[in-house]
């Protein structure tokens, strides 16, 4: 009878069962190297960071109701309180959120669909960003 002597290998689990940290690290580090990842980025945080800064420093200086859906015909149904001036921003601001985050989890995979989703993110961010500018601008 011969006995089969066990090897100490250390055991690797597959990729699929590595904790979400290994994942993440190195999802994030190959998109950090990238430059142009890194100019998505500033091109859709820098554009939400200097409208919300812009809409702070004039808050108080808007009346309590400001002309926000322009898609109604006109009067009081365009109309919104102040306080919504906020939601294209944050609206810009979680939709860059997802569309980052999948760009990075797709960055080793597929380069050009990571960079179309950063570029959206980053469209949106700008257009958000004017809009919401344009709206203050008009109103002071």
């Amino acid at each position: 009878m011969t006995k089969k002597v066990a090897k100490n290998r250390s055991f690797v689990p597959p990729k699929f069962f590595r904790p979400g940290s290994e994942k993440i690290s190195s999802w994030s580090a190959s998109s950090l190297q990238d430059r142009y990842f890194r100019l998505f980025f500033l091109t859709w945080f820098l554009p939400l960071a200097i409208s919300v800064i812009f809409v702070v420093i004039h808050f108080s200086q808007l009346p309590q109701e400001i002309p926000l859906f322009y898609n109604r015909l006109w009067g009081q149904a365009q109309l919104a309180q102040k306080g919504y001036l906020f939601l294209p921003l944050g609206g810009a601001t979680l939709l860059g959120l997802g569309n980052l985050a999948f760009a990075v989890s797709w960055h080793e995979k597929d380069r050009i669909f990571s960079f179309l989703l950063a570029g959206t993110a980053s469209l949106v961010a700008i257009l958000a960003s004017i809009t919401t500018i344009k709206i203050v601008l008009l109103m002071i």
